[in-house]
């Protein structure tokens, strides 16, 4: 059965193989990732809150927009400080002194002879410890930046879904 299904997709050959893998680099990164996470949320929950039968439209839609706010607010300063973690990570995280300041390598890193398996534990380290040290600034953002601006913005779109309405009501 999956030998069919296989057999009917087109097999092509990826002609610029490097630019795949430097895309896929770059959506590794923890950044990007919560860009794409986020992307994927402002696609769906809004949808999802603003078809809720088990509510009235008026309650669905101010849910839809509260959550629009939230998703918006929450991807944007997530990002932020994920990317900061990031760079500020990879500044301070090399596998050779040559390279740059080895401040938070691990010395199973500095110590691995295989510049292959250094460089893989290198990068799957460099992932793990900026999104943990993101996720310990994020506990200091979340009430400090998340919360206001998802406010601030929740309460712009409810606004002006509410002037929408007012001006269709006379209209």
């Amino acid at each position: 059965m999956y030998d069919n299904f296989f057999k009917r997709l087109p097999n092509k050959d990826i002609k610029n193989q490097a630019a795949l893998n430097k895309a896929g680099h770059t959506l590794a990164s923890p950044h990007w990732n919560r860009l794409a996470i986020g992307g994927a949320a402002i696609l769906t929950q809004p949808f999802i809150d603003g078809h809720n039968p088990r509510v009235d439209k008026d309650t669905a839609r101010a849910s839809m927009l509260r959550t629009t706010g939230k998703i918006i607010a929450c991807t944007s300063v997530g990002f932020v400080v994920r990317g900061a973690c990031y760079k500020l990570t990879n500044k301070f995280m090399h596998a050779t002194k040559a390279e740059g300041s080895t401040l938070l390598t691990p010395k199973a890193i500095l110590n691995e002879l295989d510049p292959k398996v250094r460089e893989n534990m290198l990068k799957l380290h460099k992932n793990a410890f900026s999104t943990v040290s993101a996720l310990g600034v994020m506990l200091f953002t979340n009430p400090l930046a998340d919360a206001p601006l998802t406010t601030i913005l929740s309460n712009k779109f409810l606004a002006i879904d509410s002037k929408r309405q007012h001006k269709e009501a006379h209209a």
